[in-house]
Order: C-alpha cells, then structure tokens, then sequence
C-alpha cells in the first residue's frame, strides 16, 4: 500500500515539471519555417554579422512569462501595424503575424536592435545594411547558406513602413484588402511568393488566431459586451427573442450545449459583443493642422551580387530578391534567360 501511494505521488510530481517546463518553454512558441525565401532569420538560425557578433534583444524590460513578452512584442508594433494597414488597403493581422515569425518576436539577431529588420528584407534602407548568413530553399526542399546584405532600419516604424512600401509593388496585389475578402487568402497569396515555405500560410494563421490579431484590423476601440442575468422560467430562445439575437449567438457565446442549452437563474449569460471604435478628436474650430510631406519610398538599389549556382533560373533568382524576371534581365542587360553556373548578376 505504501508503495503504491508513493508511486502517485511521483506521477503527480513528474506532472508538475513537465507542466511547468511547458509554461517556461511558451505556449506560443513559433515553428521554424524550413524554407522562408526573404531573409527569415527565425529561432533556430544563428544570425552572425560580418565582425562575428550576434545581435542580442535589449534586455532593459525582463519578463517572467514568455506570454508577457510576446504580448509586449505585439504591443510595440500593433498600433503603427494599424495605422500603416488602414492607410495602405493592407491587412495589419497579416502584418503583425509576418512580424512575429520573421524576426522570432523580435529576438532574431537580425530582428533586435541594432538592426530591427522585422520582415527579413534584403538590401539597403537609406545606405544602411547589415552582413549576416542565412538558409535559402533552392524552390526543391534543398537548403543551402549564403551570406547577405539586410537592410537596418533605426526603429520597428521604419521596418514597417518600408515593408508597406514592398507590398505596395505590382507583384503583391494580391495581397491587399480590394483583392483579398479575408486574411487567410492574403496569407495563401504569400505562400510562395513571400516564402516558399508550403506552409507558411498555416503557421501565419495559427498566430493571427492565437494572439487575436483580427482586433488590429479595426479601428482602435473596445470590445462592449451586453449581458443578461437568468431569471427563473427564461430560456435561451426567449432571452434570444427578448434582445433579437440568435439562439446559436448565444449559445456560441457562452459555450453552452447545443443539445440541452441548459441555463439557471442567476446565470449572466453574453447576449452580444460590439466593437466601440475610440472616437478621434476633433480640432479646434480655427486650429489649422499641417499636413507632412508624404514620405519618399527608398530609392531601389542593385548594391549586391548573386552567383549563380547549379539548377537556379532567372524566375527562382529575381523571386528571392523580390524582382520581376525582366527587372533582373535589364539590369544585367541579358537578351535571354540564359544564365550559367558562377556567373555574378546585380540585384537588390
């Protein structure tokens, strides 16, 4: 009989570590995606910088549970995600998603300061880029490492903004608002093109529900939740007719069973929830308000070179550095596709 109790208490004590090793570790930790075409210095890949020195995330702010941090993340860039989205036809739960899985929330040594490039995009912003190597996807499942220059942005807003800028380029028409009724046909129109990861849509979908990033595409508000408290006699199709919503509402609402819709006095049901847009302050009636230069979008730069290696294409190249296939030619004066093995092109 001792031995017994004994061996529970060990179960039970074998339980314990392992949950809390599950909540050290993150519940919304990132999977690694195996083939991510545009910089993607994800956890996992060790961004070294031309002098050998790792990035590290600023530790000023330290955190005791990694949903804490990952909250903080979203929080730094969810506003200005907003903004820019609002502005630009784009979805910002997209945006802040990319974000998340590009830079490993930012950890990434090319994702943190001093380099905050948040998308993995390459070249030069304003003249300022940063040496580091990456794992490239040959477009077959074969992975090879190449050294590259990243742009440097001083801020996550630059970041931003200047990813606004790529999408806004002819190739990613899909992925704005008029083309794509939903965020996920945004996120399977990246598929491939942004990535060639198969599965690169999934693991943006997976965060955008997780993390409730659907809220950025509003306007900024609050969610306002009407509730009723159960009087005895009521039912749920009553209380449904009573403020002229469904029964299936209701039941979603509260998790009840579909089958019973069991409810009992005292109980305070959610009947609905609206989202509260935060009303924007009006001027004063002789204010004037000066309107800011619309900002130039960085000058496009052919400032790198790309050696040309056993089984690429004009196609698979100009893709990985966000060309058309006709940019890539006029810029190398090419007649044809033809290219050959070690041969040097420009490109970004």
């Amino acid at each position: 009989m001792l031995s017994r109790v004994k061996r529970i208490k060990a179960l039970r004590v074998a339980r314990q570590q392992r949950r809390r090793k599950q909540v050290l570790a993150g519940t919304g930790v990132v999977a690694a995606v195996s083939s991510i075409t545009v910089g993607a210095l994800l956890s996992g890949h060790t961004a070294q910088a031309a002098d050998d020195v790792v990035a590290t995330p600023n530790q000023t702010a330290i955190f005791s549970d990694v949903n804490q941090q990952h909250a903080a993340f979203i929080k730094s860039i969810g506003d200005t995600a907003r903004d820019l989205a609002g502005k630009n036809d784009l979805y910002a739960s997209v945006m802040i998603a990319q974000a998340i899985l590009e830079s490993s929330w930012g950890n990434s040594g090319l994702g943190a300061a001093p380099n905050y490039n948040l998308f993995g995009i390459k070249g030069s912003f304003n003249g300022q880029s940063v040496n580091m190597s990456t794992s490239e996807d040959d477009g077959t499942g074969k992975r090879y490492t190449i050294n590259a220059g990243f742009r440097r942005y001083d801020n996550y807003a630059q970041s931003l903004q200047d990813y606004v800028t790529l999408l806004n380029q002819p190739m990613y028409a899909g992925a704005h608002r008029k083309a794509a009724p939903t965020y996920q046909d945004v996120t399977k129109f990246l598929t491939g093109r942004y990535a060639t990861a198969t599965d690169y849509n999934i693991h943006l979908n997976d965060l955008i529900e997780k993390y409730h990033l659907t809220d950025y595409d509003r306007p900024a508000g609050k969610m306002v939740t009407t509730t009723y408290t159960v009087q005895a006699g009521d039912s749920v199709s009553a209380i449904a007719a009573k403020f002229g919503v469904s029964i299936s509402q209701i039941v979603s609402l509260n998790n009840l069973d579909a089958g019973t819709m069991m409810i009992y006095p005292n109980q305070v049901l959610k009947i609905k929830e609206t989202w509260v847009p935060t009303p924007v302050p009006q001027p004063a009636a002789q204010a004037t308000v000066a309107k800011a230069a619309p900002a130039k979008p960085a000058p496009v730069t052919y400032d790198h070179t790309h050696t040309v290696t056993a089984g690429e294409s004009i196609a698979s190249i100009s893709a990985q550095y966000h060309m058309s296939a006709d940019e890539l030619k006029s810029v190398n004066d090419l007649q044809s596709n033809l290219i050959l093995v070690g041969q040097s092109l420009k490109v970004r």
